[in-house]
């Protein structure tokens, strides 16, 4: 009995209601959407070949320089965080506006979810397939910001079948910031800097 409580803690919290029940199979189906888009964005660059990555580096204009990057400070996980923690969070709102209740405004919410998910994957697999494995040592937080963007996702697929109770909006919105600060801390610490 107690060995069950130790090994299963979002069991624990859901019965709690800080996470509402259903969290991890939807958040599993929003991770695996999002490196989907990114990986077959990144695919789709690759292998079009030269002209495309050429422009793709042209539009982004990435410089991959560790002398561009500042040095660590706690102000910029701190700014980082900010700037991620609404982008990955608004799916959430979406229930307490009351737009699971109506069929129209749950496919209006589910495109413009689409629409987020696609603008933030999109430019991010374009570098991937323009700049290759360069890129990857300046994103080392990226696993750990879409695993927010999916739980966002997944909060509001819940949503669309059962409205999430203050509890569980409130655990879930403190479980993503957790996550965009960890993914902050990351992008700060472990991208090569000057």
């Amino acid at each position: 009995m107690v060995a069950t409580e130790l090994t299963s803690p979002h069991r624990y919290l859901a019965r709690r209601g800080w996470l509402p029940a259903g969290l991890r199979k939807m958040w599993l189906c929003a991770y695996a959407c999002v490196w989907v888009l990114t990986l077959s964005t990144a695919a789709i660059v690759a292998l079009a070949g030269r002209p495309l990555a050429v422009s793709v580096r042209r539009v982004l204009g990435l410089s991959l320089s560790a002398a561009r990057n500042p040095r660590p400070q706690l102000g910029h996980i701190v700014a980082l965080a900010a700037h991620n923690i609404p982008i990955v969070c608004w799916p959430l709102l979406l229930g307490v506006l009351g737009v699971h209740r109506h069929r129209l405004a749950r496919h209006v919410a589910d495109g413009v979810l689409l629409v987020c998910v696609v603008a933030n994957t999109l430019p991010v697999g374009a570098a991937l397939g323009a700049y290759g494995i360069s890129l990857l040592v300046f994103i080392p937080q990226l696993p750990v910001e879409w695993a927010g963007l999916a739980f966002g996702m997944g909060g509001w697929l819940i949503q669309r079948k059962n409205p999430l109770s203050v509890g569980e909006g409130m655990g879930l919105f403190a479980l993503i910031c957790v996550v965009q600060f960890c993914a902050a801390t990351i992008e700060v610490m472990a991208t090569p800097h000057a």
